[in-house]
């Protein structure tokens, strides 16, 4: 004697009745509904609603989790780089410009330049590869 498997005879009923509305003629199913008394238009309506819905909880999950990953990096990356100080940090600028020909900068309207301008303009060339960041550490 075997026991009935609900689970399996409901799904395999599922899948015969999507068979089914899918093979049936889009002009035979609202014929169907018409005959039922259902509202056409609001079933249609509910459909793009819950569809709506479900493509924005895909969105928010996405950039909930885009949001994850960007809170996470830079906290690494600011635990890593330490500045050093700011003469030396000069030096190591100064030095990375004269060691490649190709490097370049632009100053605004020739003036002086600020110690954030330094500071961005380490990060720069660290982030290129230009400056080696644990060179300088005690």
């Amino acid at each position: 004697m075997t026991t009935p498997n609900h689970r399996a005879e409901l799904a395999a009923l599922r899948v015969i009745a999507m068979e089914d509305i899918l093979n049936t003629p889009d002009v035979e199913l609202r014929k169907e509904a018409v005959e039922d008394g259902e509202d056409i238009a609001a079933i249609a309506a509910d459909l793009k609603s819950a569809m709506r819905d479900v493509a924005a909880a895909a969105l928010r999950r996405r950039l909930s989790q885009a949001k994850a990953r960007m809170t996470v990096l830079p906290v690494q990356r600011a635990g890593q780089l330490v500045r050093p100080p700011l003469e030396r940090l000069k030096q190591l600028i100064q030095e990375a410009f004269a060691s490649d020909p190709r490097l370049g900068l632009a100053f605004r309207d020739g003036k002086r330049q600020s110690d954030a301008d330094w500071e961005s303009l380490y990060d720069d060339l660290v982030a290129l590869g230009k400056i080696n960041p644990t060179s300088h550490e005690d």
